[in-house]
C-alpha cells in the first residue's frame, strides 16, 4: 500500500466506492485485498450506504429469473428491459422472494429449498428445506386428522448474535380446513446451521402467506388475537426470539384490510377503506404510538389492487414504488396524486416479485469474513466463476453447503 497516503485516508476512499469497483480493487494488493475483505471494512462501507440511501439494486423476479435494476439511476417513466440472461436462471421451479436484508437476498423454490445470496458477490449459501424440516417437527408430532397450511416467510438480520435468520410459518388446522389449531414458526439460523420451532401465540390470517417486513431487527405481518378477528400488527424479535404487538395509528375511519411496507427504513402501513381510498402511514420512531404520521393518501377509484407492499421512495422523494397483487408495479405520486406503470420490457409472465436491495459485501453464510491476504491465481479465479454459473440455477442438493 502506498507510503506516502495515509491508511485511514485509503480507508475512507474506498468506503465511498461501489461494489464492482471494490471487487476489483481487490486484485490491486493484498493489502487491499485484505483491507476489502476485513468485517470492519464492509461494515463500515454498508452503514455509509445506508446513510447516504445509495448503493441500491432493484431485484425482478419474473418468469426467466431474477434481474438486478440500478435503483440509484431509475426515475418514474424509465423503461426497464429485463436482461436475455438473467442474474440467477431459475428454470422450471417456482421460486419466491423471502426477504432482503444488509445486502442478502433470501429466495426459496417450489420444494421449500432455501438460498441466501449476495447478488453483489454472488456468494450464496443453501440451506436444508425448511418445509421438510418443519413436517419432520411439527407434523409428526400432531394428530392425523390436522392439516398444515403455509402461512408466512421472512428473512432477517440478529444483531444480538450477529446472525441472519429465515423463518418459515405453519398454521394447524382441522379436516377441511374447517377450525384453527395453532400455528408456530420454524426458525433457521445461518450462523449455527440449525432449527427450531416456536409456537405463536397468535391466529395468523388463513390468507397472510406473505414476505415479513423487516424493520428495527423484528419481522412484522397482520395477524389476529385468538377468539378476535381484529387486524394487529405483530412484529417477531430476531434477536430475542419473541413477538410484540406493534401500536396502530389511529386511522380516523372504518378500515377495509391493512398492507405492510418499509419508506425510509420505517415501517409503513398502507390502510384501504371501503369507499376505495388508502392512507398510508410512517412509524418514524419504532414501536412509539405517538409517532406515526400519515404522508400520502390515494384517492378512490385511482388504484385498484387486492393487496399492496411499498417498495421505497424516488430518488427525488416525490414518489413511492408500489408492488400491486404480485403482478404490477407502478409510481404514485404522493403531491400531482398520478400514477405511473413500470414498464418491463422481455417480460414473460404475469406474476411478478420485486425488492429493494443494498448492494454490500456481506458473506451470506453470517459468519465473520477470514480475511486471505494471499492473491487468488488465474486458475483459481476461473474455478470460483464456474461454481458461481453452476450453483446458481436452484439445483444443489438440498442442504448441503458451498
Amino acid at each position: 500500500m502506498s507510503s506516502h497516503i495515509p491508511f485511514d485516508i485509503i480507508t475512507r476512499i474506498l468506503s465511498n466506492l461501489d461494489i464492482k469497483t471494490l471487487l476489483c480493487f481487490r486484485s490491486v494488493s493484498k493489502e487491499w485485498r485484505s483491507l476489502i475483505d476485513s468485517n470492519g471494512f464492509i461494515n463500515t462501507h454498508m452503514s455509509l450506504s445506508i446513510k447516504t440511501n445509495t448503493n441500491n439494486t432493484l431485484l425482478i423476479l419474473g418468469e426467466g429469473g431474477l434481474n438486478p435494476i440500478n435503483f440509484d439511476d431509475l426515475s418514474p417513466g424509465d423503461l426497464l428491459n429485463l436482461q436475455d440472461q438473467p442474474f440467477i436462471s431459475i428454470g422450471w421451479q417456482d421460486v419466491r422472494l423471502m426477504g432482503s436484508c444488509n445486502g442478502l437476498v433470501c429466495l426459496s423454490n417450489d420444494d421449500g429449498d432455501v438460498v441466501i445470496l449476495n447478488q453483489s458477490t454472488r456468494e450464496h449459501k443453501g440451506i436444508l428445506s425448511l418445509v421438510r424440516h418443519r413436517f419432520e417437527l411439527s407434523v409428526s408430532s400432531a394428530p392425523d386428522e390436522h392439516w398444515v397450511w403455509g402461512n408466512g416467510y421472512g428473512f432477517g438480520y440478529d444483531a444480538v448474535s450477529n446472525d441472519y435468520k429465515v423463518v418459515s410459518i405453519a398454521r394447524f388446522l382441522g379436516i377441511g380446513f374447517t377450525s384453527f389449531k395453532e400455528s408456530e414458526m420454524t426458525i433457521y439460523s445461518a450462523k449455527k446451521d440449525l432449527c427450531w420451532v416456536i409456537k405463536i401465540p397468535y391466529a395468523m390470517p388463513f390468507t397472510n402467506d406473505k414476505m415479513g417486513v423487516y424493520v428495527h431487527g423484528s419481522l412484522h405481518w397482520i395477524a389476529k388475537g385468538f377468539g378476535s378477528w381484529r387486524d394487529r400488527i405483530v412484529g417477531f424479535d430476531l434477536g430475542l426470539d419473541e413477538f410484540r404487538e406493534v401500536p396502530q395509528p389511529d386511522y380516523g375511519g372504518n378500515v377495509l384490510d391493512i398492507d405492510l411496507g418499509v419508506l425510509g427504513s420505517c415501517l409503513c402501513v398502507f390502510a384501504k377503506f371501503r369507499d376505495g381510498s388508502a392512507d398510508v402511514w410512517v412509524m418514524k420512531e419504532y414501536g412509539v404510538k405517538e409517532s406515526w404520521s400519515e404522508v400520502f393518501s390515494i384517492s378512490q377509484n385511482v388504484l385498484f389492487y387486492d393487496s399492496v407492499r411499498p417498495l421505497s421512495y424516488s430518488r427525488r422523494g416525490r414518489e413511492v414504488l408500489l408492488e400491486l397483487d404480485a403482478k404490477r408495479l407502478v409510481w404514485y405520486g404522493m403531491e400531482s396524486r398520478r400514477v405511473v406503470d413500470v414498464v418491463i420490457q422481455g417480460r414473460k409472465k404475469e406474476r411478478l416479485e420485486a425488492i429493494l436491495c443494498l448492494n454490500s459485501l456481506v458473506p451470506p453464510d453470517g459468519n465473520d469474513r477470514v480475511v486471505n491476504s494471499q492473491q487468488p491465481t488465474k486458475e483459481q479465479k476461473k474455478n470460483e466463476e464456474e461454481e458461481v454459473l453452476l450453483d446458481l440455477c436452484f439445483t444443489w442438493s438440498p442442504g448441503i453447503d458451498d
